[in-house]
């Protein structure tokens, strides 16, 4: 039997986050059957499973990673193709958190955060949890 790794766990807890934040930020379109996000730098109105959860600061690791101030639904053409369209939603996010805490994220957005297992199925955890509790 294989053993589990840290990437293995850390891709179970961003599978949970990455749900939460699209179906915590989904809307209904009558004309779609499940619930919809809009992506946060174009507008298009797409199935949450069809949506990414883009970050506002690049880079990805673990000092943002799960920060839900700076993770919003965008789609692929934003998010992947389009780079994180980072010119749209930086100001979108200036605009929400206001400059100080945007700084304040961005400083601190390159610390050296370090994981353990337990921290990745904490984190899974309580993002489940917070699925249940919005009853989608």
């Amino acid at each position: 039997m294989k053993t589990k790794t840290l990437s293995y766990y850390k891709m179970k807890a961003w599978k949970q986050f990455s749900l939460w934040i699209r179906l915590s930020n989904a809307i209904i379109e009558p004309t779609v059957l499940e619930p919809c996000n809009i992506c946060y730098t174009c507008g298009k109105i797409k199935s949450y499973k069809e949506m990414n959860a883009g970050h506002g600061i690049g880079g990805r690791n673990n000092a943002v990673l799960f920060d839900e101030r700076i993770v919003k639904p965008q789609c692929v053409g934003c998010n992947i193709w389009g780079r994180g369209q980072y010119q749209v939603f930086t100001r979108k996010l200036i605009a929400e958190l206001g400059l100080d805490v945007y700084d304040e994220i961005v400083k601190h957005s390159s610390d050296v955060v370090k994981y353990r297992i337990a921290d990745y199925q904490e984190i899974e955890e309580l993002y489940k949890q917070k699925l249940e509790d919005l009853n989608v």
